[in-house]
């Protein structure tokens, strides 16, 4: 799986566009029906392309070491500076800082997208040992497929279960985490959603050929695009991983589905689109720089706007492109340097990996 493909760079292009957006004021201040259908399919979608373009056959080791250093490192670089800065300027307890980034999730950390890095290290290396042992079986795709299914139905199961707890029982956890939320902040490291992220994951590997050699179809395009339209009207499902929402099984699932396939099929055609496909590819390749940064610059330039304009919606249109550019001023410092490289950035050396 070493091809690269502008349509799946585009696809991260497009999908970072949509968590800038998903937290951005004209989305997230009051939970709208945008909100709802950006994050009924978007998360599911990076999970989805992150096992499109997984790579299996290597040593554990090499891919640990690969993924620790691509996912880990940024996280507890950019949480730990943080840390250090509101320690010593804003009196921020010390141990609960550092419990919670520990703990590592949304609930516990400041910067809450970042969430989404230790989750997606756990969520990457269960697929990868799924696969492994798909090949020692000689399984093919059945086993992935069947654990696929699995996997899904018990990480709903155990969002469930879990939405349904008492959380003052976790009065004193959320103290001694820094969760000023007053729920249950999840377990360590999001484990909690491991199925749900895994199966998409597995999903996406399931279909690498289909997506490499995914063509644009209109006639499908419109059924996917009606039935999409119409799931929301009519069941208005949503799913919000940190917030442990996962909505009816089978509508969440089936919107989730059909929002990938839209935005593959979209994604398809603006490979040819010239300078927008490149942009969008740009973007795409940035997506995990752009997701690291993007939600604290939004916020920070809403707010310094606010202070100047009442008008929200252009405060917030102003924000938005601020998430969105000034992360890619920011990766390209970072690349000139090569401590902040050393830093933030995973090494240029890939494991050689063998022919699938």
């Amino acid at each position: 799986m070493s091809e690269r493909n502008t349509s799946i760079d585009i696809a991260k292009g497009l999908g970072i566009i949509l968590v800038v957006l998903g937290h951005n004021w004209i989305i997230a201040h009051d939970h709208g029906e945008l909100f709802r259908i950006i994050f009924s399919f978007h998360m599911p979608l990076f999970f989805f392309l992150s096992g499109a373009v997984l790579h299996h056959d290597t040593a554990f080791r090499d891919f640990l070491s690969f993924k620790a250093d691509a996912l880990l490192k940024p996280f507890f670089v950019v949480l730990s500076a943080w840390g250090l800065a509101r320690i010593v300027l804003s009196g921020v307890d010390a141990r609960s800082y550092l419990l919670g980034m520990l703990y590592a999730t949304g609930n516990t950390i400041e910067w809450v997208p970042l969430w989404y890095l230790p989750h997606l290290f756990l969520a990457i290396l269960l697929a990868w040992l799924v696969l492994h042992l798909a090949n020692r079986l000689h399984a093919g795709l059945v086993l992935p497929v069947i654990c696929m299914v699995i996997l899904l139905a018990a990480g709903i199961v155990v969002t469930r279960m879990l939405s349904l707890l008492d959380v003052q029982q976790f009065t004193s956890l959320n103290l001694w985490l820094g969760n000023h939320q007053s729920n249950f902040p999840g377990l360590p490291w999001s484990l909690d959603l491991i199925g749900i992220s895994t199966a998409f994951i597995l999903l996406g590997y399931v279909m690498h050929e289909h997506v490499m050699r995914f063509s644009f179809q209109p006639w499908v395009f419109a059924i996917a695009l009606f039935l999409f339209a119409a799931l929301h009207f009519f069941f208005d499902e949503t799913i919000d991983l940190n917030m442990r929402l996962y909505g009816n099984w089978w509508i969440s699932t089936a919107q989730a589905l059909l929002g990938i396939y839209l935005l593959l099929s979209v994604s398809t055609c603006l490979q040819y689109a010239g300078k927008l496909g490149r942009a969008l590819a740009y973007l795409g390749t940035s997506s995990l720089f752009i997701m690291i940064f993007h939600s604290w610059i939004e916020w920070k330039v809403f707010t310094i706007l606010s202070r100047w304009s009442s008008i929200d919606y252009l405060n917030a249109s102003l924000a938005l492109l601020a998430g969105l550019l000034l992360p890619l001023l920011l990766l390209s410092l970072v690349k000139k340097s090569k401590f902040l490289h050393a830093l933030l950035l995973p090494a240029t050396h890939i494991p050689k990996l063998r022919a699938k």
